[in-house]
């Protein structure tokens, strides 16, 4: 019954915590969706991979988001034919830079470790170029996003226009006018917010069962090897999925037993992909696309954590 009860707890206190940015993020979304163009989006992204990779992470830090709010808002760029790159780096990258997310860092650990903050901050504005620019080439124009069980309706003027009716064009442009508003952004909102909350759902449950059936004290066995301890922490924080708005005041309490790398491995990866956000993107990205951002992410951090404790 104990048990029980822990996982009650620990399932409720993940999933209520990420409910109210996983809101903002369909929020986001959903204005985004209303009154930006695919040509206003289009006219601001650079040709350049690296260059358009920077502007996603630019766009990380001005669309504030959690770990699992940055998926529909990501989906929902590459549905205005925002370029792969541009969109995985903004996904990767707002979790870490946002500016809630580098309050909470600085406050845990800027008084006693700043070179952690430092870090975490410039450590996670490379990785998510790095990931975008390669899950980019990889991908290219090729259509990841998975096919949705709700349809979003379409006006009757669309499949006109789509048998040959051309004239119809400035009657469907005319129907689209009227619709923007607080109808249309309430509408995407509901729309972005029930697609991806039944997959948070899961995804708690999952990271809850890590939390109660995994005991912290197993970390201990690999503190002294600074190399395992990166990629134990690693697995650590994939498994316990904590939002990255409090996630840094957790990796402080393992400064004292691993290696400075490991714990900035920890803040690295949770907040880029964990098991909760593994769900998510699994209901909304082709698994294809899934494994292999996750593969990517799973060994840039581990390459950078492995060069930071080879530098401290």
């Amino acid at each position: 019954m104990e048990m029980m009860k822990n996982l009650s707890i620990i399932f409720l206190s993940i999933f209520l915590e990420s409910l109210p940015f996983l809101l903002l993020g369909a929020l986001i979304s959903s204005l985004i969706e209303t009154y930006i163009s695919n040509e206003k989006m289009a006219s601001f992204i650079p040709k350049n991979k690296i260059l358009g990779s920077i502007v996603g992470v630019f766009l990380g830090f001005f669309l504030p988001a959690c770990d699992c709010a940055v998926i529909p808002v990501s989906k929902r760029l590459l549905k205005k034919k925002v370029p792969i790159h541009v969109a995985v780096s903004f996904m990767l990258a707002s979790p870490i830079i946002n500016p809630v997310v580098l309050l909470s860092t600085y406050h845990a650990f800027y008084q006693t470790n700043p070179e952690i903050f430092w870090l975490r901050l410039i450590l996670g504005i490379v990785i998510a170029l790095i990931v975008g620019i390669l899950m980019g080439t990889l991908f290219g124009k090729k259509e990841v996003i998975r096919n949705s069980l709700i349809e979003e309706e379409e006006c009757s003027c669309h499949k006109d226009i789509e048998e040959g009716f051309e004239d119809l064009v400035d009657e469907c442009e005319h129907c689209h006018s009227h619709s923007k508003g607080i109808s249309s952004v309430l509408k995407h909102t509901a729309y972005d917010f029930f697609e991806v909350v039944r997959y948070l759902m899961f995804g708690a449950f999952l990271a809850s069962l890590v939390q109660v059936f995994v005991p912290r004290d197993a970390l201990l066995l690999f503190h002294k090897n600074s190399i395992l301890s990166v990629f134990v922490l690693m697995i650590f924080a994939y498994g316990v999925s904590l939002c990255s708005t409090s996630d840094s005041f957790v990796g402080k309490t393992f400064l004292s037993t691993f290696h400075t790398g490991g714990v900035v491995a920890y803040l690295l990866l949770g907040p880029m992909i964990d098991i909760k956000n593994t769900i998510v993107l699994m209901g909304n990205y082709k698994k294809k696309f899934v494994w292999t951002l996750i593969f990517m992410i799973f060994m840039v951090v581990f390459l950078c954590s492995v060069l930071v404790v080879g530098l401290l």
